[in-house]
């Protein structure tokens, strides 16, 4: 039996940058109602997550939130947090280092504080910033790797994943990955998608996380976002979960 539920926020429940759709809302609430717990899982920071799900009348007192990738675990009731931070040191030699290119006036940075976060002010230079990141931890031999997205690139501490983050849920809660749902749209959930029970890909969601997600015998979704996410729900519901 699934016991747990976790979403991705940005590109699952909402299309980046807007509110959590009416179809996303109704799906949560319909996962509560058969007793399956929520949790997210953002690349955010666990404070901008907090924020939404308050706006968004999702913050429960039993919420867990997986953010910043899978590096900072936070707990809003107790405002707790548990961080990763195995080579936060790198991290910091990356972002001086990068802060000293001219190529850093062309970004804005997304405070975090396990891992390094830019959106290049023009979506055509991300595979640019992408390749100095690369270039920066290379020469520097630096234990850290580079995901990029449609419009921001970020830079994690090796063995940092979505998939940290879940393995403190599962301890702090009594669940076992197995007994785990994640829903997921981008190349940081893939670790995630790898490990937990059942896996969900919304129709927007990248290829190579269609093709994980089929390969694992999960859902992938015809219909994108919200629609997407209440689509997997009521399959799960009447075939996992009765």
């Amino acid at each position: 039996m699934f016991k747990l539920a976790i979403f991705d926020i940005d590109g699952v429940l909402n299309p980046a940058g807007c509110p959590v759709q009416p179809e996303s809302m109704a799906a949560l609430k319909a996962l509560e109602t058969h007793d399956v717990k929520i949790s997210y899982a953002s690349g955010k920071h666990p404070w901008y997550i907090t924020g939404g799900l308050i706006f968004s009348g999702l913050l429960r007192k039993d919420t867990i939130i997986v953010g910043e990738s899978g590096g900072h675990v936070f707990f809003p009731n107790q405002k707790q947090s548990m961080l990763y931070t195995t080579y936060i040191e790198d991290m910091q030699i990356l972002r001086k280092i990068f802060k000293e290119d001219d190529l850093m006036n062309e970004c804005w940075e997304e405070p975090k504080e396990t891992l390094f976060s830019l959106f290049p002010r023009k979506r055509e230079i991300v595979p640019l910033v992408a390749h100095r990141f690369e270039g920066i931890i290379r020469d520097n031999n630096l234990q850290a790797y580079v995901i990029s997205h449609v419009d921001a690139v970020d830079a994690l501490q090796m063995g940092l994943s979505k998939e940290i983050g879940l393995s403190i849920l599962s301890e702090y809660l009594g669940i076992s990955m197995e007994e785990m749902i994640a829903f997921g749209d981008g190349m940081n959930d893939v670790e995630m998608l790898s490990t937990v029970g059942f896996p969900v890909a919304v129709a927007n969601a990248e290829e190579p996380i269609k093709t994980l997600v089929k390969k694992r015998g999960g859902y992938i979704t015809s219909q994108p976002y919200g629609r997407g996410v209440l689509e997997a729900t009521d399959y799960i519901i009447e075939s996992l979960l009765t």
